[in-house]
């Protein structure tokens, strides 16, 4: 047994594909984002399980998809960061993403050179300024497409910077310019995909749906959209009990002599820390002023009023005693009743901050 592992379900990963899907026109593909690890719940097996489910799988970096090919996953690869490593690419069958002139002058002349085909997606600039050809060299584009008999382009995408939710008008703006490229594409080739929806957009927003969305965070739970449709968390971070004893009155507990006990108590130690993830938070970095305000004032509000721990037994707030350490945290446990050998306890902490080591364990029955 596991001193700390991520219980994934399955079920419930299905269950958000298939709510999403009532969200979509009738013949939008759906692109499965697992970037960075699936966003902590496990690239390989998570890509396994949805690829007879999906049209594309999407990844952020090279290595990730050569890491899915190596371990066989089948289902079409979307590279969705830049990279000029195109013998690795056509070696691992992996459609990538174009986002300059220079990048795909090199594509196309290594393609021609060694006679091999890759198709390729085109990033275009539409208001986020991150990756993207802007709209002023399209007829560029089109002129080295047109001459390439290798590189193929299967299609043109781009991506919002912000959600219909919090930002209708700029959603909206950045749709515009993308339909600009559409109607550009679409006076010689009637055959691409089309994508810029991630998953907040696609469930707000059917006017971005095209042909394909690129979906993420929903697949795995609760997302920032304004439509509720019901999906589900699909893994919780559980440990055991590693150690506990009986702690009496006045004495002082861990690093610091940060907590000191009232009453008589029972204490346990899980076999995680900060090293692991547990006590770190997204801090706004590069955000404006505002939205720093906002993330303090929350932080504060959580401190005077609000539960501080994110370890429950059995729906049950444990606290936390002192600061959590690098490998272990102290929990108090006076209030269960019966401490059992092998206590088990549920840690709320996103899976994307649970290093890759931890080990990943999936169900696809019903959870209660």
């Amino acid at each position: 047994m596991s001193d700390i592992y991520l219980e994934v379900n399955l079920h419930n990963l299905y269950y958000n594909l298939s709510k999403i899907r009532k969200e979509l026109n009738q013949h939008t593909m759906i692109m499965a984002v697992v970037k960075g690890n699936a966003y902590g719940h496990g690239s390989i097996e998570i890509s396994k399980a949805l690829s007879q489910e999906i049209d594309y799988l999407g990844v952020g970096l090279l290595n990730e998809g050569v890491e899915l090919r190596t371990n066989g996953v089948k289902a079409p690869i979307f590279l969705m960061g830049p990279t000029d490593d195109f013998e690795t690419v056509y070696s691992n069958n992996i459609t990538i993403s174009i986002c300059s002139i220079t990048q795909l002058e090199k594509l196309i002349e290594w393609t021609n050179t060694n006679k091999k085909e890759i198709k390729f997606h085109i990033k275009v600039e539409t208001g986020m300024n991150r990756f993207g050809i802007n709209y002023d060299q399209m007829e560029k584009v089109k002129f080295l497409c047109e001459n390439s008999s290798y590189s193929i382009l299967e299609g043109v995408y781009s991506h919002f910077a912000t959600t219909y939710k919090n930002n209708k008008k700029h959603v909206q703006k950045q749709k515009d310019k993308f339909d600009k490229y559409i109607e550009f594409f679409n006076q010689y080739n009637n055959k691409i995909y089309y994508h810029i929806a991630n998953s907040e957009n696609a469930i707000d927003y059917k006017e971005a749906h095209y042909n394909m969305v690129r979906i993420g965070n929903a697949l795995y739970g609760p997302c920032n959209s304004k439509k509720n449709i019901g999906l589900l968390k699909i893994a919780n971070l559980k440990a055991r009990v590693v150690y506990t004893k009986k702690v009496m009155a006045g004495e002082n507990i861990g690093y610091g002599n940060n907590y000191k006990s009232k009453n008589e108590m029972n204490i346990g130690i899980i076999s995680m820390g900060f090293y692991s993830g547990l006590g770190l938070i997204k801090k706004p970095l590069g955000s404006k002023f505002s939205s720093v305000t906002i993330y303090y004032l929350k932080e504060i509000y959580r401190y005077l009023f609000k539960n501080k721990t994110v370890i429950y037994y059995k729906g049950r707030p444990l606290d936390i005693l002192g600061k959590p350490n690098m490998q272990y945290t102290i929990i108090d446990l006076s209030k269960i009743k019966e401490i059992q050998e092998n206590l088990e306890v549920e840690i709320k902490v996103s899976p994307i901050f649970v290093q890759d080591n931890i080990k990943r364990t999936y169900i696809s029955e019903v959870k209660s």
